[in-house]
């Protein structure tokens, strides 16, 4: 009888350790995500508050021009869902069945900076900021949005061909601001939440949104993903009140 008794006892303590283990090893499922390099510090923060509330789900990320993501989606890179500050670029896969559900989470501003140390007269505006500069960074407008906004803000004031020598293009808003932190550029184009985060340049100018295309961030699923229930969760996250006021922290609108 007591060996009998040690035996239940023995498997109750099996079944009870093994209960207490399953929280711990569950399995977790990670998806990867390509995101918009202007997105950087607001997913940076993203991250531990939705894996914390999604437990069983472990997030990756890549980051880099919008146009950049869409080529790498049509190449088939392993991508589960998109972030991008390109209506454009996600109606395009859209349109090709390479991405579905698409949703507006976000919006921004494109502002001119140049760098804090350089002096110059309050009252220029800014096509005379611009004359003034020798060097002018934007994004390639081929592949990253707030480059295209700026291309299209220098065409609309008819300033595009006058500059067009000047312009450094770069890989992604970020580069274009490390360029006039550095000195090298004497302006550039950027989005407000960018010019935000540093310390090293001063916004001289915000551009009238009639000069450019409107400035939208959009989530997508990847049409080809096989996690799309956990990728839903995700890119609807982005749209809840929590992700919100991270957006909201960092400078960016609220989503029309």
């Amino acid at each position: 009888m007591k060996k009998i008794t040690l035996i239940i006892s023995c498997g109750l303590l099996l079944l009870l350790g093994a209960c207490g283990d399953t929280p711990e090893k569950a399995k977790k499922t990670t998806i990867h995500i390509s995101v918009a390099a202007s997105l950087k510090d607001t997913i940076d923060d993203v991250k531990p508050l939705f894996e914390k509330a999604n437990p069983t789900i472990k997030l990756s990320f890549d980051f880099g021009g919008s146009g950049q993501i869409r080529e790498r989606v049509e190449s088939g890179a392993p991508i589960d869902g998109i972030l991008l500050a390109s209506k454009k670029d996600a109606v395009t896969l859209s349109k090709k069945n390479l991405a579905e559900d698409m949703k507006e989470f976000a919006g921004n501003e494109l502002v001119l900076i140049t760098p804090k140390n350089v002096n110059q007269k309050s009252e220029l505006n800014l096509e005379q900021l611009l004359n003034d500069a020798s060097k002018i960074a934007i994004g390639d407008p081929e592949s990253v949005p707030a480059g295209a906004y700026a291309k299209q803000t220098l065409e609309n004031l008819n300033l595009y061909n006058a500059e067009k020598a000047k312009l450094v293009l770069a890989t992604d808003v970020r580069q274009v601001l490390s360029y006039v932190e550095a000195g090298n550029a004497d302006a550039g184009f950027v989005y407000q939440t960018d010019a935000l985060l540093s310390k090293k340049v001063q916004v001289k100018a915000t551009i009238d949104e009639k000069l450019h295309g409107p400035i939208a961030y959009y989530s997508a699923q990847v049409s080809d993903s096989d996690k799309k229930e956990e990728t839903a969760t995700f890119l609807d996250f982005m749209n809840t009140s929590e992700a919100q006021k991270i957006l909201e922290k960092y400078g960016f609108k609220a989503a029309n």
